[in-house]
């Protein structure tokens, strides 16, 4: 089961995005692949550091590059679905 806790990871933000991935390919047939995929890991890491407590400027930054390695975890993982 997925918690704030584990949320945060890199590991349950790309199963995450992976899953969401998934059920926008099914609903958008033609989403462009990678450019879809890194949005919402984007999406993903934002909203999780969000729940967590208010973000600073410094913040955004390194956000913006977690949300580019969950992108990156969750394009190599749906080369396995």
């Amino acid at each position: 089961m997925l918690t704030l806790t584990n949320f945060l990871t890199v590991t349950g933000a790309a199963a995450i995005t992976t899953a969401l991935g998934v059920l926008i390919k099914a609903l958008w047939k033609t989403a462009p692949e990678p450019w879809s995929t890194w949005a919402l890991g984007e999406v993903v890491v934002f909203v999780g550091d969000v729940l967590k407590g208010p973000i600073t400027i410094r913040d955004v930054l390194l956000l913006f590059v977690s949300g580019m390695v969950v992108a990156a975890t969750a394009l190599a993982s749906q080369t396995g679905v």
